[in-house]
């Protein structure tokens, strides 16, 4: 509950369905009161924390952030930025994943420009972990181990793989994120890549490097998946897309990048060759396509990124590509093979992980795919890989006296034969296991 004083001596009592949503409304509360009314701070009518709260486990974050509220009028000598923590959207205790494979508690408090992770407790400390929502690259579901409430925010030098209490908790927070990202980025056209008016003394070649590619991965991610459509030298107003000259008639001739459709001079387009993931995706087009140097860019950084839902893109790609389909076979088996070793000691789990490190998804996402994997599907590279794992993790349960012990005898024959789930020449006595799998992915 928050208790409200008003000028009159009123009291409003508000009541939220958890402590941190009355969190949230009793900072908004008060920065409103902080603008109307400037004059009036000095008395000694505040926002208060209702005694009540005393019950709850979070008190302590409750009196905290009345010891913030405060001293909203002058700086904070405890934060060093007290702009991070105006104008927050959303704040909560979310869990996250840490490399020891294991879940810890942190405070999450997203702002309009930040999201941050405290210690649990201690909101006038600096933050553990704090990240520009403006640079997200995206917000989605993580299954991990069928936890229905769990989700990853993608940054590009880092994945976050949170948990919430609820499945309704995690949608609320994805939909926060996103709306957060969304909106520091809204100033951006849609489309275009500005990567003018750089200042060029001031800061050093990678400062400038840093900043050049977030500009593009802001402008480039939206179309990731997006057959490219040429619009014209009309709709660009006979611009360069890229440092705004003057292009087309006799101006130099316009040429088109074929990831984006929109036009570009000879200086920002040099013929580059690049895959279109949209075409992979979409036509199981494996050819390169010529594209800008800002395209390129993108391309090139985003290229080892689990970015690409073929799933969600198009379920019927695993139908016409075979190779596709092949390692979806694959890691399907892995998935049920990583249940197994992540169950037995955590020396065996960690091994696993290494192997497969960096690309752990692969283990627990099956249908994600960054751009290096598809084109590691085109060159018959994928497949030898992952079967290399599969060996060693098959290898470990059969000879683990824990693992080998949690397999299955065949209820329809019986004939006292262990079966493993990952065992495709065993299951598939009975059907291939994994034609219902494709025409569910399909249907």
């Amino acid at each position: 509950m928050v208790d409200t004083v008003l000028y009159d001596n009123t009291q409003l009592q508000l009541k939220a369905e958890s402590p941190w949503e009355a969190l949230d409304w009793g900072q908004k509360l008060w920065e409103v009161v902080h603008a109307a009314v400037p004059g009036y701070m000095g008395r000694q009518n505040e926002l208060t924390i209702s005694p009540g709260l005393g019950h709850h486990d979070d008190y302590t974050q409750y009196h905290c952030f009345q010891k913030k509220a405060s001293g909203l009028l002058s700086p904070s000598p405890v934060l060093d930025s007290p702009k991070q923590y105006q104008n927050i959207l959303k704040s909560g205790t979310l869990y996250r994943l840490t490399v020891q494979n294991n879940w810890k508690a942190f405070t999450f408090v997203l702002s309009r420009a930040y999201l941050m992770a405290f210690q649990p407790g201690k909101l006038d400390e600096d933050p553990l972990l704090s990240y520009n929502v403006d640079v997200c690259l995206a917000v989605q579901m993580d299954n991990l181990d069928g936890c229905d409430s769990c989700f990853q925010v993608i940054f590009p030098q880092d994945v976050l793989r949170l948990r919430a209490e609820t499945r309704q908790r995690a949608q609320e927070w994805m939909e926060a994120l996103k709306t957060a990202a969304n909106a520091a980025r809204s100033s951006e056209q849609n489309l275009q890549v500005t990567l003018r008016n750089k200042p060029k003394d001031q800061t050093g070649g990678h400062e400038l490097r840093k900043n050049k590619r977030q500009s593009v991965t802001t402008s480039f991610l939206s179309i990731l998946t997006t057959l490219s459509l040429e619009r014209g030298l009309t709709a660009q107003s006979f611009k360069c897309a890229g440092c705004q000259r003057s292009i087309g008639l006799s101006n130099g001739k316009a040429k088109v990048c074929n990831y984006s459709g929109w036009y570009y001079c000879s200086s920002c387009h040099v013929d580059d060759s690049f895959l279109i993931p949209a075409r992979i995706v979409h036509n199981w087009d494996t050819s390169k396509y010529k594209v800008s140097k800002q395209a390129k860019e993108f391309l090139e950084y985003v290229y080892e990124e689990p970015l690409i839902d073929i799933q969600q893109e198009n379920a019927m790609l695993y139908h016409h590509a075979e190779p596709l389909a092949a390692v979806l076979r694959l890691r399907q088996r892995l998935k049920s093979l990583r249940a197994y070793l992540f169950s037995c000691r955590a020396a065996v789990a960690e091994d696993l992980r290494r192997r497969i490190f960096p690309r752990e998804y692969l283990l627990q996402q099956i249908h994600l795919y960054s751009l290096a994997d598809l084109q590691q599907v085109i060159e018959g590279k994928l497949a030898p890989f992952l079967g290399k794992v599969i060996k060693f993790a098959t290898s470990h349960v059969y000879s683990c006296s824990l693992c080998s012990q949690k397999g299955f005898i065949c209820e329809i024959c019986n004939n006292g034969e262990i079966l493993y789930p990952f065992e495709d020449i065993s299951t598939s006595r009975f059907g291939d296991p994994y034609a219902d799998l494709l025409q569910g992915y399909v249907a």
